[in-house]
């Protein structure tokens, strides 16, 4: 059974090739044959003639090529709406009913069944969506749903059975393997929308495509679901080259998502060391104080004292802060006197935040000795948040102020800006309400 298949499909597609080699012979023959009249009837006609023949024949070549490439996309465009306003018609208001809160967040199978009304077609084991340009469409359309601001939280249960009723998961999962880069990158994030499981075969395929878009969409899914050892795009020169804020809002998600599901999340530290370029392992550095990864907080000494980059001293700094590693704290006070700036009102912070009481006196010279009036306000607005010895010292600095520093201290005597003085205590992502998203 299985050869005579295998016959019918080869024959099958010897016919198909046959029938377009007779209809591409049939043209070229035309083309041929009107090309050369056209040769023989100007051959003795002026040179100037003889080039503007050859414009308007290929104007005229050009015209007709561009007008049936038109039509041809019109009129896939029409057949394409025409489907989309049919499932529309059929099914929209069914599955906006099945994700809005009106709906019960866990629906059977068979309560799917009977409101999408498709019982008999599935009960005569007919396809109710005929083919893979239906399902695609079909597919656009739930994601549609999903997006929109009638789709109510919770509802995740009874978007999985309307897509396991249709088997969508298996089709867009087979959509990644073929068509063009956009077809595979609509698959790909519809599969992350809907919260759909991607096998690893799927990924590692993609994450070695061309198309640069497909690749992050490919890492994305990696992180949410693969081990460490899976992780390795991270490494590569085209992330540490390309990445960007979008990227770390992707990776945000992705690894909340990975930690909801219980698996273990990698080590941001490491990957921050082994990039290259400093604003991506900005990226990384930031990425632990949102996860709360103390324990890795070590292995960005070395990599604090070997940088000299701006922005990365900085969000080590913060990270130090927010995450209370108060082992670090006398690397940042030795540090501080070299620091631009804006890097020392960093340091100051994380040494605020971390309030051990060793490094009062430190803000103290800082509000004493700098020229910047921005960092001497940061520093007294620290010692003023530096615990109930920081703001003693705060009191007894106000006492001995003097005109100069008048106006720094009015800001902690106005009610309105007295409300803007204290630092945030941390910066790490919660758990949040139930979406189609998280």
């Amino acid at each position: 059974m299985h050869a005579e298949l295998c016959i019918f499909s080869i024959l099958h597609y010897m016919d198909t090739i046959s029938w377009i080699a007779y209809y591409f012979n049939l043209w070229l023959a035309y083309g041929t044959y009107w090309l050369s009249y056209l040769y023989k009837a100007y051959i003795e006609y002026p040179i100037e003639v003889r080039i503007a023949i050859i414009f308007i024949t290929g104007s005229m070549i050009g015209i007709i090529t561009l007008t049936s490439i038109s039509a041809a996309r019109v009129r896939h465009r029409a057949i394409r709406n025409k489907r989309l306003n049919y499932l529309e018609k059929r099914f929209g208001k069914q599955i906006e009913y099945l994700l809005s809160a009106d709906c019960k967040p866990n629906m059977t199978r068979q309560e799917v069944i009977d409101l999408l009304g498709v019982g008999e077609e599935l009960n005569a084991k007919k396809d109710v969506l005929r083919d893979n340009k239906m399902k695609m469409l079909f597919c656009k359309l739930i994601y549609r749903k999903c997006i929109s601001d009638k789709a109510a939280v919770g509802r995740r249960d009874n978007l999985h059975q309307l897509i396991n009723l249709f088997s969508l998961r298996d089709f867009l999962e087979d959509a990644t393997n073929y068509g063009s880069y956009r077809r595979k990158r609509d698959a790909l994030s519809m599969l992350r929308t809907f919260r759909l499981y991607v096998s690893p075969w799927v990924v590692n395929q993609l994450r070695v495509a061309k198309n640069k878009y497909v690749q992050r969409l490919a890492m994305y899914a990696s992180i949410m679901s693969s081990s460490d050892s899976d992780l390795d795009y991270f490494e590569t020169s085209f992330f540490d080259d390309n990445c960007c804020i979008n990227d770390e809002i992707e990776i945000g998600f992705m690894l909340q998502r990975r930690r909801k599901n219980g698996v273990r999340l990698p080590n941001l530290a490491n990957w921050a060391y082994q990039q290259k370029n400093p604003n991506t392992k900005c990226v990384f550095v930031r990425l632990m104080r949102r996860f709360d990864q103390k324990e890795y907080c070590p292995q960005l000494e070395e990599l604090f004292r070997q940088n000299s980059h701006k922005k990365l001293i900085e969000e080590i700094s913060r990270t130090w802060g927010y995450l209370r590693y108060v082992e670090s704290e006398k690397l940042l006070v030795d540090s501080l006197v070299m620091q631009p700036d804006d890097t020392k009102v960093a340091i100051m912070h994380a040494i605020t935040r971390m309030a051990t009481g060793k490094s009062r006196e430190v803000l103290v010279e800082e509000f004493k000795e700098a020229t910047n009036p921005h960092v001497r306000f940061e520093a007294l607005r620290c010692l003023y948040n530096y615990g109930e010895e920081g703001r003693v010292r705060f009191y007894e600095l106000e006492k001995q102020k003097s005109e100069r520093d008048e106006k720094f201290f009015s800001f902690f005597n106005n009610p309105i800006t007295l409300e803007k003085i204290r630092l945030d205590k941390e910066q790490a992502y919660h758990p949040s309400v139930e979406t189609v998203y998280i």
